[in-house]
């Protein structure tokens, strides 16, 4: 049991290192554009050529683990973000910073869907549920308390101090050598390069329409040619798929109609969630005046609540299973966005409240989604179905947040929101968090039929089962003979 705790703490630190620097980076973004002397247009290539890189990595890494073992490409991905990172803190010039993000998020890309996929095959079905609690739990606070950490070491210090920090993530390669387990499961069969490449297409034609039509518009000609690459990589994905005998998706995995109602759950818990989070310090900033210490200040809550929510609801996933941490988070979830709807712009307590329960609400909804995947697939697909998984909440939340900021951008200027009750002056950002509540509202409907703990120990009793069935050839056959 002290391997299987050591095996989690890793994991949670590499993945924390990641999400920390995630959150953090969009602070340092107006610092970044004085300090290179760049504009809006090459700014927004910071986080864009990041979003690129960490959404094509993640599922050849789940593929590649199934095959290799998610061991070594764990210790690649330390090593590769350490690099990036201290790239990140010496870069001279932006098209250093630019390869620089590329090398970091090709490295935190292997943290979370390899991470869950460690952690699970480290646990039993009955202790599944805390380890991926205290994962998910992880990667709510590292994401809440990004923009604080780096607000702080951008006013003692610099505002590279954020790539020092995530440097750190190095200390953590000796003991992952050390604890990460080696006897993995292991698929045979290739890896299918050109369902991969077109997958890679898909990724990359949809979010680089996405991060540039916050500020060209859908319209733009350069975001249809990227929609237009997004559009061909998905049917070539789909020719594919139905003519490889290995494709690189698995095929159990697209005939899984439950699998794949999960993933678009995740889709949008991720849409929701980081939407939110992004257009919290947003309004925080216009419309209470705060700094950015002030804000992480008020978004800390959410921190807090998500750490102790998201082993709760492991808890829960443990012992009564994912029906009620799930309903219970959405509900919340569904509250507090119905409540931002009506109260944007509101005294800053009142936001600091609703951060508390964004946090409870995503870490009650998020954490089961990761124990339900682990427990439909056999192990041997297990990294490629959370990376896939991880890949649909990535890519979730760059449209989700993508949404929001067009609605704000569109309706800050009109006359009325469209809540008719709201009578504040936020009115953009009451009228995007009124579109979120109709996410979440969606998500509990895919939330209703989720299953019980019986049930999902009977689909990991049909799953065990189905791994170890031998055909017993020890008595002889021959057909049944009619004799008139």
């Amino acid at each position: 049991m002290k391997i299987k705790k050591s095996v989690v703490l890793v994991v949670c630190v590499a993945i924390f290192f990641s999400v920390l620097n995630a959150s953090g980076v969009t602070v340092i973004l107006p610092e970044m554009r004085t300090a290179y002397d760049i504009n809006t247009m090459q700014l927004s290539w910071v986080m864009s050529i990041y979003l690129l890189t960490y959404g094509i990595a993640i599922p050849f890494y789940g593929r590649i683990a199934d095959k290799f073992g998610a061991r070594p490409l764990f210790l690649i991905g330390i090593t590769l973000f350490f690099l990036g990172s201290l790239a990140c803190f010496a870069a001279p010039n932006f098209k250093t910073m630019l390869a620089a993000r590329i090398l970091q998020a090709a490295g935190g890309a292997a943290f979370p869907g390899l991470g869950m996929a460690i952690a699970s095959r480290a646990f039993s079905k009955e202790k599944r549920g805390i380890a991926i609690g205290i994962l998910s739990a992880t990667m709510g606070v590292g994401s809440a308390i990004g923009p604080l950490v780096t607000g702080i070491i951008t006013e003692f210090a610099s505002w590279r101090g954020i790539f020092g920090v995530s440097a750190l993530v190095i200390f953590v390669l000796p003991f992952a050598w050390m604890v990460l387990p080696r006897d993995e499961e292991q698929s045979n069969g290739k890896i299918d390069i050109i369902g991969g490449t077109c997958l890679a297409l898909v990724i990359t034609g949809l979010l680089y329409a996405v991060s540039q039509s916050t500020q060209s518009g859908w319209t733009d000609p350069i975001v249809l040619a990227a929609m237009t690459l997004s559009v061909a990589g998905l049917i070539g994905l789909t020719l594919r798929q139905r003519s490889s005998h290995e494709p690189f998706i698995p095929n159990e995995l697209i005939k899984n109609i439950r699998y794949l109602r999960i993933i678009f759950l995740a889709f949008l818990v991720a849409a929701v969630n980081l939407a939110a989070i992004i257009g919290f310090p947003l309004m925080l900033a216009k419309y209470n005046g705060l700094d950015t210490f002030q804000i992480g200040l008020v978004m800390f809550p959410g921190a807090i609540a998500a750490a102790i929510c998201g082993i709760l609801a492991g808890r829960l996933v443990d012992r009564v299973g994912p029906r009620l941490p799930t309903r219970l988070g959405a509900s919340i979830m569904l509250l507090t966005m119905v409540s931002l709807s009506f109260l944007s712009g509101g005294s800053v307590m009142i936001m600091m409240t609703l951060a508390g329960f964004l946090g409870a609400g995503f870490a009650l909804l998020n954490t089961p989604i990761a124990a339900v995947v682990s427990a439909m697939v056999r192990s041997t697909n297990l990294a490629s179905a959370l990376s896939l998984n991880t890949m649909m909440y990535f890519i979730g939340g760059s449209l989700g947040a993508a949404l929001f900021s067009s609605i704000v951008t569109s309706n800050s200027d009109s006359l009325a929101a469209w809540n008719p009750l709201y009578s504040g002056t936020a009115i953009g950002y009451s009228d995007a968090f009124g579109v979120l509540a109709i996410g979440i509202a969606l998500a509990i409907i895919i939330v209703v039929p989720l299953p019980t703990k019986k049930m999902v120990e009977a689909e990991k009793a049909k799953q065990v089962a189905m791994e170890n069935w031998t055909p017993d050839c020890s008595m002889p056959w021959a057909p049944e003979l009619k004799i008139k």
